[in-house]
């Protein structure tokens, strides 16, 4: 009979691995809303415009493709033409938030499907081998022997584990890289705002991930 100890072992080790593939993709996810709520938000939008609006002494304007004047900066500048040599300044900081949160949310998914991609790489390579030997090894490797791929499943095991470390880094250099010199022009306070919410977010994804190591590590050890 399967004791309850080998079954919550088993369960943390699965949801260890689970850790290790997904959570970055998760952290992208919850870093693109807080991004969402930061920049090129739809309420600013809305008060840019009206102001706009109300520059030109317009009551409403007609025809105006909405979803097109809230990203494209020509359209925006051809509607309000008349208006914009007093607001210059925040239609572009308005429309730089956008091509900003665009470029942050590219370089952070890209990291997060190499990330995915590197575990997919790990698991596939594994279990194309002996199917069963990549479950021993993970849920029972004491039970593993030389013969058996132990080695070289742990060995791969670390190589993946480097390669995670290096996306993770390159996602912090490549963010504050563009947080800090290749996005310009908008205002200071929301991009102060913007780099603080992606440090707390990121230190808290590399502590889930580790989470992840640490469950496949308590099975690997207490079994």
């Amino acid at each position: 009979m399967v004791s309850l100890q080998t079954i919550v072992l088993d369960v943390l080790s699965a949801l260890g691995l689970f850790f290790l593939m997904f959570i970055p993709l998760y952290f992208c996810l919850i870093q693109g809303r807080i991004l969402n709520g930061r920049l090129h938000t739809k309420v600013d939008g809305e008060k840019l415009f009206e102001k706009l609006k109300t520059d030109l002494r317009l009551s409403r304007i007609t025809g105006v493709n909405k979803k097109r004047l809230y990203k494209d900066l020509d359209y925006a500048s051809t509607i309000f033409r008349g208006a914009m040599e007093y607001n210059s300044r925040e239609v572009v900081w308005y429309f730089n938030e956008y091509y900003a949160k665009m470029y942050i949310k590219r370089t952070l998914l890209r990291k997060a499907a190499l990330h995915l991609l590197v575990w997919s790489v790990f698991i596939g390579v594994v279990l194309g081998g002996v199917f069963t030997d990549g479950l021993w090894w993970l849920f029972n490797v004491k039970q593993l022997t030389s013969e058996t791929g132990v080695a070289s499943t742990s060995v791969l095991f670390v190589i993946a584990i480097l390669i995670s470390a290096l996306i993770k880094f390159l996602e912090y250099y490549h963010v504050k890289k563009a947080i800090n010199d290749d996005i310009r022009q908008i205002n200071l306070v929301k991009k102060e705002k913007v780099w603080k919410d992606f440090i707390i977010v990121y230190y808290i994804s590399i502590a889930s991930w580790f989470l992840g190591l640490l469950f496949i590590f308590i099975n690997m050890i207490l079994k």
